[in-house]
C-alpha cells in the first residue's frame, strides 16, 4: 500500500513539473511578443525630433533624427540610454540625399518639390547620435546601429511660412509643414529589452510623417551646410480590412 501511494504521489509530481515547464514556456513566449501588436490605423505610432541638412543653394539634403516614443515599443521601458537626448536615443532615422525643386510663391507661402525617395530606421545598442555627423544616426561605420525597417515615399510637397511685410506679421510666421506617407517595404525582427518586435507587425504598411520645421537656421554638416530643426509624429496607415 505504501509503495502504491509512493507511486501516486510521483506521478503527481512529475505532471506538476510539466505543468510548470509548459506554463514556463509558454510565458518566455509570451514576453518575446508583449507589445508586438498592430498599431491601429489613424492612431499616433510615433514621436520623433529631427535636423534638416541642405545644401547652400537649396537643391539638395536629407533628414536625420531619433524618436521619444514608439507605439507598441518599450511601454514600460525609456527609448533611451540615460538623459533623453540625440545621444542617448536608442532608435533613430535617416533619409536618402534628396533634391529639392522650387516653386512660385503662393503670396506669404514658400513651396517646394521634394524628391521621392527612401527612410530607414536604425536601432542602436549603444547610441551615441551626434546632430553635427549624420552617420551616428544610421549606424554607419564605425558606430554599432543596423536598419530595422525600410520605407518608400512619393514626390512631396513642402509648405514653408515666409516673413510678412505688414506691421503685424500672423502667427507662427517662423513654422514650415511638411507632410510625407512612407510606406514599409521591408523590415527586419529585433529584440530591446528582452521583447522582440517587427516593423512589419507594427506598422504592416507604413506610416504618414507630420513634421513642423523652424525657419530659424541651425548649424549644418560640411557637405549641407545649412540646417533646420523640426520635431513632428507619426500615424498608423490602414492595413488592408481596416
Amino acid at each position: 500500500m505504501k509503495l502504491r501511494n509512493r507511486n501516486a504521489q510521483v506521478r503527481v509530481l512529475a505532471l506538476i513539473a510539466l505543468l510548470s515547464a509548459s506554463y514556463s514556456s509558454a510565458e518566455a513566449q509570451q514576453r518575446v511578443w508583449a507589445g508586438a501588436k498592430q498599431i491601429p490605423a489613424a492612431a499616433v505610432a510615433c514621436y520623433f525630433v529631427g535636423r534638416a541638412f541642405l545644401s547652400a543653394d537649396f537643391s539638395q539634403g536629407e533628414v536625420v533624427g531619433y524618436f521619444t516614443d514608439i507605439n507598441g515599443i518599450g511601454e514600460a521601458d525609456s527609448l533611451f540610454n540615460g538623459n533623453p537626448s540625440e545621444q542617448s536615443a536608442y532608435f533613430t532615422f535617416r533619409s536618402n540625399v534628396f533634391s529639392l525643386r522650387s516653386l512660385p510663391a503662393n503670396g506669404d507661402v514658400g513651396l517646394d518639390l521634394v524628391s521621392a525617395g527612401t527612410f530607414n530606421i536604425y536601432y542602436n545598442p549603444a547610441p551615441n547620435g551626434d546632430w553635427s555627423d549624420p552617420d551616428t544616426f544610421s549606424g554607419d561605420q564605425p558606430f554599432p546601429g543596423r536598419p530595422i525597417a525600410h520605407f518608400t515615399r512619393p514626390e512631396v510637397l513642402f509648405v514653408q511660412i515666409l516673413q510678412s511685410d505688414v506691421a503685424s506679421p500672423p502667427p507662427f510666421e517662423s513654422i514650415s509643414e511638411h507632410a510625407i506617407t512612407e510606406t514599409l517595404v521591408s523590415s527586419q525582427s529585433f529584440t530591446f529589452n528582452g521583447y522582440q518586435y517587427d516593423f512589419s507587425t507594427l506598422v504592416p504598411r507604413g506610416v504618414t510623417l507630420h513634421e513642423l520645421f523652424s525657419n530659424t537656421g541651425v548649424s549644418g554638416v560640411a557637405d549641407l551646410p545649412v540646417g533646420l530643426a523640426f520635431a513632428g509624429n507619426c500615424l498608423a496607415l490602414a492595413n488592408e480590412g481596416q
